[in-house]
Formats: structure tokens, C-alpha cells, sequence
């Protein structure tokens, strides 16, 4: 009887040290990946590791910081992938892949109580950097602009100072510079005389949208070039690392697309 027990006592024993290891074995198992950098990529990889996650055997954390904490962190290797709202530069590409996910187009917000509907990029140009410092200078009330832009490094900033025209350096010296797509929202919501820019995914009926060259940006606009403030949303990985090619195949396959349309922006064929 009592060897009857001590087999029993040893069999369950087992029993618990082979759960207790394939337990183990199943959490190693599971690999871990950490995408971060812009801002306006962010929602949208926010969504992409959620759906990702339920269908592999994946866990992705997502975090913001700009699109110059995406590039360095991939650089150095404290990303797995780094979230660009621009182009990659070229001493980036020296180091990183840059591969292309979605386009998006940098809407002109203003406040919900400004009556203005169009702006040129011309006039952009001439606001951000000090020119033109009344609304009555294009057609609004007469009210001291408030300016409101990105800091330095912002994927969104680049972008947009880039196709309006004009320096990083120009940019006027008294502007409200904010970290985040929602700092700018919320500050352009409060202030009624303020404009500002942020990723076409991002827009919410706290603010309202202005033409630019009286198009309006729509995903249509987007994709058939006639809206001209756009840029792409790049993911970038350390050349010759595939440790996202999973995740990679995911954004590129029919859900994922679906994520991105669903999201208003564009998708792109890898």
C-alpha cells in the first residue's frame, strides 16, 4: 500500500514539473517586440498590435516620442521598429530599412469658431514664419494669429515645412511648439485664434479642417496626388533584422489594409 502511494506521490509530482516546464516553455515561447516613435503612427500601430497579437504569438508594445526617437531607438536597438511620419534621411538609411506602410495627409486645423475655409501653401509659408500675423491678412477676422507647431524632430513638422516651404530655423520664434498630435488639438480647440497641423487620421470635431488650394483632403485627394500635404507612414528596422517580418506581413495582408482604410489613410501595395 505504501508503494502504491509513493508512486502515486512521484507520478503527480511529475505531472506538476512537466506543466510547471511547458508552462515555461510557452512563455518563452511568445515573442515580444517594441515599435515606438511618431506620434501619428501610433494609433494606427496602436490597432495593427492588437489585431496582430490576437492572431500570432506575438506581444507588441507601442509607444510615441516622434519620429526621432523611432529612427535612434531603432538605430540603437532599443526599438524593434521605429515609427516614421516622414521620409527616412539619408544617413538613417545607412543604418535602417525604411519600408513603407500607408500615406497621409497633414490637415490645416483651426478653431471650431474661426470662419475661414481655405488656405495656399503660400499663405502657410507666410504665417509659420511670421510674414502674415493677422487673420484679416487671408480673409479671416481681425485677430492676431496664434501659431502652432510640432518640435523639432516630429516626423509631422519635417513634413509639413518641407512641401509649405520653408526652413526648420524660420519657423516663428513666439510659436506654441507642442510634443504630441493631441497637445496640438487640444490647444487649437482652446484658442480661438490659433492653427495649427496634424496627421489626417487624427482629426476630431473639436477643430475644424481648411482646404488648401480649396482641396479638401480626403482620401480620394490623398491618393490621386491633388491634395498636396502628404507624406508616408514608414516603419524602419536595423538592415538585414527580420525579427518584425511577421508583423510586417500582417500590415501587408487583406487585415491589415482593412486597419489602415479603416483609419482613413491610404494603404500601399509592399
Amino acid at each position: 500500500m505504501k508503494k502504491i502511494f509513493v508512486l502515486m506521490l512521484l507520478c503527480s509530482i511529475c505531472l506538476v514539473g512537466c506543466n510547471s516546464e511547458s508552462d515555461t516553455a510557452n512563455k518563452e515561447e511568445k515573442k515580444e517586440l517594441i515599435v515606438g516613435g511618431s506620434t501619428s503612427v501610433q494609433p494606427l500601430m496602436e490597432e495593427v498590435a492588437a489585431s496582430f497579437m490576437e492572431e500570432s504569438d506575438y506581444t507588441v508594445a507601442v509607444q510615441g516620442g516622434g519620429s526621432s526617437v523611432g529612427t535612434k531607438g531603432a538605430m540603437e536597438g532599443t526599438l524593434d521598429v521605429g515609427a516614421v511620419s516622414r521620409d527616412l534621411k539619408d544617413d538613417e538609411k545607412a543604418e535602417l530599412d525604411g519600408t513603407i506602410i500607408a500615406l497621409d495627409g497633414i490637415v490645416v486645423i483651426v478653431n471650431t469658431e474661426n470662419k475661414l475655409e481655405n488656405i495656399t501653401l503660400q499663405q502657410l509659408a507666410d504665417i509659420y514664419t511670421g510674414k502674415i500675423t493677422n487673420w484679416k491678412e487671408v480673409g479671416g477676422a481681425d485677430a492676431a494669429i496664434s501659431v502652432v507647431s510640432r518640435e523639432e524632430g516630429s516626423g509631422t513638422r519635417d513634413g509639413f515645412e518641407s512641401i509649405v516651404g520653408f526652413e526648420s530655423e524660420d519657423l516663428m520664434k513666439d510659436s506654441d511648439i507642442q510634443n504630441a498630435t493631441g497637445g496640438v488639438i487640444s490647444t487649437v480647440s482652446t484658442n480661438a485664434n490659433s492653427i495649427g497641423y496634424i496627421s489626417m487620421g487624427s482629426v476630431s470635431d473639436q477643430v475644424d479642417v481648411l482646404r488648401v488650394e480649396e482641396v479638401t483632403p480626403s482620401v480620394e485627394t490623398v491618393k490621386d496626388g491633388s491634395y498636396k500635404l502628404q507624406r508616408p507612414f514608414v516603419l524602419a528596422v536595423k538592415k538585414q533584422n527580420e525579427d518584425a517580418k511577421a508583423l510586417f506581413d500582417y500590415i501587408f495582408s487583406d487585415a491589415g489594409k482593412k486597419i489602415i482604410e479603416e483609419m482613413k489613410y491610404i494603404p500601399v501595395e509592399k
